[in-house]
């Protein structure tokens, strides 16, 4: 046993060295630009960052974050009587913010970011295929009206990366889609009770800010807009009252309901 312990002492501090140099290292490659090397290994960067490590540059961006944005669900329930009924929109963002201010190390920060994360999965536009698109298809028009082929090797070495670009952001808007579903129907289980809902919907709610012409009027008054995704069939997932927990307040998803009954 003391051996054991031994080695083990002797080898933690390597085995954490390695452990955050990896970390470090997908985290580089998650954020450099779209090239080569990233779209070749995409599904493991994006397996290993999203959605509980997905993080952007914003803060020090030319173009800081203009907006809020708040995540409500809203739940099909089906009643003794055979009848269904439609609840209305819940906030589940702000509770997870304010369980975060109360208590930094609890775990309202890492189920907030997760479901956060995930529609910013769904929503978010990667500015360089954008780009890339604009590109190739200024070559295309180019090559059109000088007479030749638009199909040259660089064309299709671009495409290509299109596609590949595609392929990732697709299976961004399923994954970010899939955890957005399994949150809706957690919430939904902890505000009205298991095995009462058939399906869950969620709506995005962005508040873009006044522009800064106008700094003097307060958030509340920027434009307001919501994007309503499809019902989705109920998913029956761990509960959400034991991991919200906390000796000095309600779970996150019930606070949650008592504020849109205020």
């Amino acid at each position: 046993m003391r051996h054991f312990l031994r080695v083990l002492s002797t080898s933690a501090p390597a085995l954490l060295a390695a452990a955050l140099c990896f970390h470090f290292a997908m985290t580089a490659a998650y954020l450099t630009p779209q090239n080569p090397l990233q779209l070749r290994f995409a599904r493991l960067i994006s397996g290993y960052m999203n959605p509980f490590f997905q993080q952007n540059w914003h803060l020090f961006a030319p173009d800081p974050i203009t907006d809020t944005r708040l995540l409500m669900v809203s739940c099909r329930l089906h009643e003794p009587d055979g009848s269904t009924a439609e609840t209305g929109w819940t906030d589940i963002t702000t509770p997870y913010w304010e369980g975060h201010l109360e208590n930094r190390l609890g775990p309202a920060t890492r189920l907030g970011r997760s479901v956060t994360g995930a529609a910013r999965m769904i929503y978010t536009v990667d500015p360089t295929s954008l780009q890339m698109a604009k590109k190739l298809d200024q070559h295309r028009v180019r090559a059109e009206a000088g007479g030749g082929s638009p199909e040259t090797a660089e064309a299709q070495v671009v495409d290509t990366l299109r596609s590949e670009v595609k392929k990732e952001q697709d299976a961004g808007f399923q994954l970010g889609k899939s955890v957005l579903e399994r949150a809706g129907s957690a919430h939904c289980d902890s505000l009205y009770g298991p095995n009462r809902t058939d399906a869950v919907r969620m709506r995005l709610a962005v508040l873009k800010f006044p522009r800064f012409s106008r700094r003097d009027l307060p958030d509340s008054k920027g434009e307001l807009t919501y994007y309503d995704f499809d019902w989705a069939p109920y998913q029956r997932v761990a509960p959400l009252d034991p991991a919200t927990k906390d000796n000095l307040q309600a779970p996150v998803a019930r606070r949650a309901a008592v504020a849109e009954g205020r």
